[in-house]
């Protein structure tokens, strides 16, 4: 078929071409378009195309501003204004060829219509003895210029013309196609179905398929079938029915719409997976963004307030608890934006009005699409709030009992303690030595006494009586205990080394004691030999670990966790001296201090006391 007769073709199925620029000027145009919309070609030539449209596709804003990088191919419908004032309805296809050429975009327009009769040829597009006018020419190399395939064929599907992009798309070359039948490039499990359907249309005029844009598999040269995506329209010349088909490759974009949906079903599957992570936990879960709106929680936020999904996704986060708490809540929030974590303890309040005391620990991160949000958990501690009560109160009648061993027990024992000394001082003439030993015994003994009931009292009151945390110069803390311990040193020849010890955040006075108790023992229980004792300091995160350690007597480990027991003690009074309560006391101000001591000993090898201490808030690790 050459181009006179394809361009009479094309022009019968109702298709106009377009040649445009990048921006969509006009630069060619056949004269279908202008025979549909009743302007002159001179007219159409130079114009731009979303000058004829009353309104512009936003597809194809995008396509003509270059904006759509998704595709160099769109497909999209056109309504034109024609020059009478009726209106034309186009299916356009539009291809911008490559990006690396200047030929500008090509464009179909199926003119809608039902078929008809034969129109008039174009006897204007054939010049004398039919050799090809200029618009035939044109007409000719737009179509042979189209990335999209395009056969005509007849009611007998034999193939009367294809273009050159067929080759690209299904392996044929037009040559190889022109005079065959349709059938070969049609799937061999569709070819029946395909002469049932033509034979159909012919004989009823009953469409099975949507003619305008309709998806089906074509049969590659090679074998393999291409899903093509396919425009189809009839028409007559010289009273012989055609059928004209547009057609794209659009295997790429259905390998990508597959990929992409198998993407989504994976992270709806992994969503899922996650959902049900968090489902199963006993916490409460929750996300919640700058403005403290919650934007994911999990089961159990349901279960334990009472609200549904719904009636949360509307929620404030500050709805589930006191107003009261309000404050602090809003003060976490910022303080976990600000240093990247924080904790809180706050009663949630259930949708009944109940309060339940929750401790909520959360961190800040940022959501897939890099907004700053907060991400937590929340922790019943109704238990943990009642054995807290239990203790403050047992706390509190522990002192209480201490302040009574201060006062009402200390004062018979000083009463006892006194007549005693008076007995020995007025009758010492009448007592022989067996006498003398008993009032020295009860004596010594009431003394022992009134020792542990101030230790009692000093222990009971290490959590009540304590000073508020403040850095401390660990370096000027042992100087002064050294100081105190100055005469036991110097009686025993003891040898005190140290590395440099670091600022700590505690309890200067209570540090103080728990020094002076470590140092106290490693000098009392150093042996024959003259006391050495060495004390170092290494960082651990958060927290410094710090080791006293001498060259003693050693402890069995057996005896390691019984020697921090109140009133313990693994000598008799006849060796050494002490009430048992140092290494308590000793304990109980680390664990105040959020830390932890142990000892690491073998008898006869010595012993080394370490714990750990808060490091200064803002010192480098």
């Amino acid at each position: 078929m050459v181009p006179r007769e394809l361009a009479s073709l094309l022009a019968q199925a109702d298709v106009a071409v377009v040649q445009l620029t990048q921006s969509g000027e006009i630069i060619t145009a056949t004269d279908t378009l202008a025979e549909k919309t009743g302007y002159a070609t001179e007219t159409l030539r130079g114009s731009s195309l979303q000058s004829l449209l009353p309104t512009v596709p936003e597809r194809l804003e995008a396509f003509l501003s270059g904006n759509s990088v998704a595709t160099n191919v769109i497909t999209v419908p056109l309504t034109i204004p024609t020059a009478n004032g009726d209106t034309a309805v186009f299916d356009g296809y539009f291809d911008r060829p490559s990006s690396s050429t200047n030929d500008g975009i090509i464009g179909t327009l199926h003119h809608r219509s039902e078929p008809s009769s034969m129109a008039a040829s174009h006897p204007e597009w054939s010049g004398p003895h039919g050799t090809e006018t200029a618009p035939a020419k044109a007409f000719a190399a737009l179509a042979d210029a189209l990335s999209d395939g395009i056969i005509v064929l007849d009611t007998d599907s034999k193939i009367q013309y294809a273009n050159p992009a067929v080759e690209r798309i299904l392996g044929y070359t037009p040559h190889e196609l022109v005079g065959s039948s349709k059938l070969s490039i049609i799937p061999e499990r569709l070819r029946k179905a395909h002469l049932q359907a033509l034979n159909r249309y012919l004989e009823t005029g009953g469409r099975h398929i949507d003619w305008e844009y309709v998806e089906l598999p074509g049969q590659h040269k090679s074998g393999h079938e291409v899903l093509l995506g396919i425009s189809l329209n009839d028409f007559f010349f010289d009273e012989d029915r055609y059928f004209v088909g547009l057609f794209r490759d659009i295997s790429p974009r259905k390998e990508a719409e597959y990929a992409l949906r198998d993407r989504e079903r994976q992270l709806n599957q992994y969503k899922e997976y996650t959902d049900d992570i968090l489902n199963a936990i006993d916490d409460v879960f929750y996300v919640v963004d700058a403005d403290v709106s919650l934007q994911r929680w999990n089961q159990r936020v349901c279960e334990v307030t009472g609200y549904t999904d719904e009636e949360i996704a509307s929620m404030h986060a500050l709805e589930f608890f006191n107003e009261d708490d309000h404050e602090s809540i809003t003060n976490t929030i910022e303080e976990v934006f600000e240093t990247g974590h924080a904790r809180v303890e706050a009663d949630l309040l259930t949708k009944d009005g109940t309060h339940v005391p929750y401790e909520f620990i959360a961190a800040a991160l940022e959501d897939p699409a890099g907004n700053p949000v907060l991400a937590g958990i929340g922790r019943d501690i109704t238990t943990r709030t009642e054995q807290r009560r239990k203790l403050e109160a047992s706390n509190e009648r522990l002192e209480q009992f201490a302040y009574a061993a201060s006062h009402d027990l200390q004062e018979p024992l000083r009463m006892v303690s006194s007549y005693l000394q008076l007995i020995e001082q007025r009758y010492s003439d009448e007592l022989d030595t067996d006498g003398e030993e008993f009032i020295e015994f009860a004596v010594d003994g009431a003394e022992r006494m009134r020792e542990m009931i101030d230790g009692l009292l000093e222990y009971s009151r290490v959590e009540t009586q304590g000073e508020p945390f403040e850095p401390v110069a660990l370096d000027r803390v042992l100087e002064n205990v050294v100081d105190d311990l100055q005469l036991q040193i110097d009686e025993s020849n003891a040898e005190i080394g140290a590395e440099e010890l670091p600022r700590v955040s505690g309890d200067r006075s209570q540090l103080r004691q728990v020094f002076q108790n470590l140092l106290s023992n490693a000098i009392e229980y150093s042996g024959d030999e003259p006391p050495a004792v060495e004390i170092s300091a290494e960082r651990e995160g958060s927290m410094w670990r710090l080791a006293v350690a001498d060259s003693g007597v050693g402890i069995d480990p057996n005896d390691t966790d019984r020697i921090f027991q109140v009133f313990q003690r693994l000598h008799g009074r006849t060796q050494h001296s002490g009430t048992g309560l140092g290494l308590a006391l000793t304990q109980r101000i680390v664990e105040r201090h959020g830390g932890e001591i142990w000892v690491e000993s073998e008898p006869g090898d010595g012993a080394t006391f370490v714990f750990t201490l808060p490091a200064n808030t803002g010192d480098e690790p």
